[in-house]
């Protein structure tokens, strides 16, 4: 395998592992039923995926992308859920900065 894939894989691997647990801890604060956690898992790592593959494809307009989407699902969902604004905001920002870390990591490592 590549090492800049296996690189790739590695930081997302681990950046994940620390997703949950900051995940678990966001939860158990704005959503102590866990209403929302197993939808919420799966779509949260495709999210990361795609934004840390997109930074490190230099797709930087993936960001822009990325806020559209979660705007326009958004409004959707917000008739039909009762999870507080302050939660999907703490949700999205850690989602995005983890993804952001990744690339910074994934550069600092691979290019050194």
């Amino acid at each position: 395998m590549h090492s800049k894939t296996l690189l790739f894989i590695l930081i997302f691997l681990c950046a994940e592992l620390l997703a949950l647990l900051i995940f678990y801890l966001v939860r158990k604060k704005y959503d102590p039923n866990n209403t929302s956690w197993k939808n919420s898992l799966f779509k949260g790592i495709l999210e990361r995926f795609i934004l840390f593959l997109g930074l490190v494809s230099q797709i930087n307009t993936i960001l822009i992308f990325f806020g559209a989407l979660k705007l326009g699902t958004r409004l959707k969902e917000q008739q039909e859920t009762k999870i507080s604004n302050d939660y999907f905001l703490i949700g999205n920002l850690l989602s995005v900065t983890i993804a952001i870390s990744n690339y910074l990591f994934f550069n600092h490592f691979y290019i050194g």
